[in-house]
């Protein structure tokens, strides 16, 4: 048979939604058979192997490119966009399937490749938050996704008709990997933070083997074929009304549509806060313990850093979903926004190992279960990293085993081991020319701001003020915002990513904490900018801060959380003298971090 069709009725009802993109929901017809390419060919267990090695030039590890780069070569991306197409219209059944693979997450909580629950976590994904398996898990998660892509491509590249097009397109799917979405550079002049690739349009047209087609984007939503509502899929409302997947829904029913625009402006708004999070987290954690994940560890000072991570992945699921799939930690992974930016935070974490090699996973208890790990159990770095199996034997794949990129067959353009390389320096140069001093002090028109420079000065020291946060998780039962303003100014919010209110949360403690921090630097240079500020000295920002910072609590359809409902939040406003680099192949140096005002409670 041909490609997957979609029936006439789901195509009139994608019309209705999209007036303007009638055939909106169309995938590649290739015009011949398709349908066994993503089949298991092999029975038993399906090992993530990653993609062989020395693909590159010179036999180098090919690269994951950043989204807007792989962009500009369309004979690779143009093998990407079918091959998303075609695991998307895969039929739901298949292991190898979008539906399957996304599912391993979390919903529908069922066993991947045979891989069984722990008794009584049935009712969780395999997904390890808020956990020192954190960033070690999604590794191989990440590395499946590419396997079943690559092989994908490898399979379409061949359909062109022989000749030097064909020769083209199998050249490059050799060396395909997986594009990082990065959410924290500044974008290209005039541009969002969001590419237009993933929220411009809900289709886009590819010229493929069969010639130039108009199909759903596939990096706009995915739509569930078909959408099972029991209690075996996604049982959840409004999720069980949604057919594809959501951002920012108009409502909360069947008629909903996604607005991107809002995703756009608040990925743009919170630009400033995110940039500043990630710079700071790259410079002044140096503990893989406090850096991999957001669990609040018995014993940690109140005025020692906070942030993670984990953490600051949690801020973009809440900003890019909206009350929509990538705001609940069950529903996100069927959005595919959510592999771009899972893999911008596994390079987050190749690029801090090369910074910090010294330490990784320490043994600690789990905060919450998961699918095969229960509440409470030891997790070491010779855990497993269940589902995801190392070879046909059944063993798993563990952190040990999944300490570096080359491991799977890939690095990134930072981490690349050319000849010759510093590969730390290399680093370092990249987090300071993306997110650093050079960065920061930008504005998004291209000029400078004074007060940014002078507090950057190479080899001066300047204060750096943050918020600190610790709150528990499931305080509310469901995702949350805690937004920081000064007088009328907006300085930065962080995002409580939980499961979804009417999920099983049995296992979900609610006194468990989590930490989280927000700079709030700029914002006080800005108020001595205009004089309401004497200085950035201890005397004279605590009592301005006294006055002036601000605290609400949002619930993602933007309704406030009254004060006290949220008792257990606390944030402790810190300070560090912090010496610039005295150029770009250094690091800024942090002095001791110490503590200043304690709030609680929501104004």
């Amino acid at each position: 048979m041909s490609s997957i069709r979609l029936p006439f009725w789901l195509l009139v009802f994608t019309a209705a939604l999209w007036p303007h993109a009638v055939n909106a929901r169309r995938s590649y017809d290739y015009g011949a058979d398709t349908s066994s390419i993503l089949k298991r060919q092999i029975p038993g267990i399906y090992p993530v192997t990653g993609i062989p090695t020395g693909q590159g030039p010179g036999g180098s590890v090919p690269l994951r490119q950043e989204i807007r780069t792989l962009e500009q070569d369309p004979t690779t991306w143009t093998l990407y966009i079918l091959a998303l197409d075609f695991m998307q219209y895969t039929n739901q059944s298949e292991l190898l399937s979008w539906y399957q693979v996304a599912g391993i997450h979390g919903r529908p909580f069922e066993p991947y490749d045979n891989v069984q629950p722990t008794s009584g976590n049935g009712h969780n994904g395999y997904c390890t938050h808020v956990s020192i398996l954190f960033p070690c898990w999604h590794r191989p998660y990440l590395a499946l996704y590419e396997q079943v892509l690559y092989d994908l491509i490898q399979n379409i590249a061949s359909m062109w008709p022989a000749g030097a097009t064909r020769d083209q397109y199998v050249a490059a799917a050799v060396n395909f990997r997986i594009p990082y979405w990065d959410w924290a550079a500044h974008p290209p002049a005039g541009q969002s933070i969001l590419p237009s690739s993933i929220g411009g349009s809900p289709t886009v047209t590819v010229d493929g083997p069969s010639g130039e087609q108009l199909i759903a984007n596939p990096l706009w939503d995915y739509e569930f074929k078909p959408l099972d509502i029991s209690q075996g899929g996604l049982p959840d409302a409004p999720f069980n009304q949604w057919r594809t997947t959501m951002r920012y829904p108009t409502t909360k029913d069947g008629s909903a549509v996604s607005q991107n625009n809002i995703m756009m402006q608040q990925l743009d708004n919170n630009a400033n806060s995110l940039r500043s999070r990630l710079f700071n987290l790259f410079t002044s954690s140096q503990s893989y313990s406090q850096f991999s994940n957001e669990a609040w560890y018995n014993g940690v000072d109140p005025s020692s850093g906070h942030d993670s991570i984990e953490s600051v992945h949690d801020q973009i699921h809440g900003l890019t979903g909206g009350g929509g799939h990538m705001t609940y930690i069950e529903y996100s992974s069927f959005d595919p926004i959510f592999f771009l930016h899972h893999a911008m935070v596994d390079r987050c974490f190749a690029m801090w190992q090369v910074m910090y090699p010294q330490t990784y996973v320490v043994s600690e208890p789990a905060r919450y279960s998961s699918f095969t790990n229960s509440a409470g159990g030891m997790q070491t770095s010779s855990s497993d990293l269940t589902p995801f199996y190392r070879d046909t034997n059944g063993d798993f794949w563990t952190p040990d085993s999944v300490r570096t990129t080359e491991t799977f067959g890939y690095a990134y353009p930072e981490t690349a081991n050319a000849p010759g390389a510093d590969l730390f320096t290399q680093v370092v140069i990249a987090i300071n020319n993306l997110y650093g001093a050079s960065s920061t002090a930008q504005k998004r028109d291209g000029s400078l701001g004074s007060s940014t420079v002078q507090r950057r000065e190479p080899g001066t020291q300047y204060s750096e003020w943050i918020a600190n946060i610790k709150v528990e998780k499931y305080a509310l039962g469901e995702p949350f915002f805690i937004n920081l303003s000064i007088g009328d100014n907006f300085v930065g919010s962080h995002f409580v990513f939980t499961k979804a209110a009417t999920s099983d949360c049995s296992t979900c403690d609610p006194n468990q904490f989590i930490r989280a921090s927000i700079p709030i630097t700029d914002a006080l240079m800005s108020e001595t900018s205009c004089g309401k500020l004497a200085s950035m000295q201890p005397a004279d920002v605590k009592p301005f801060l006294a006055s002036n910072l601000k605290y609400t609590l949002t619930r993602v359809d933007s309704q406030e959380v009254e004060d006290g409902e949220v008792p257990s939040l606390t944030i402790t406003i810190v300070s560090a003298n912090v010496t610039a680099p005295v150029d770009e192949c250094q690091l800024p140096v942090w002095g001791e971090v110490v503590g200043h005002l304690i709030s609680k409670g929501a104004e």
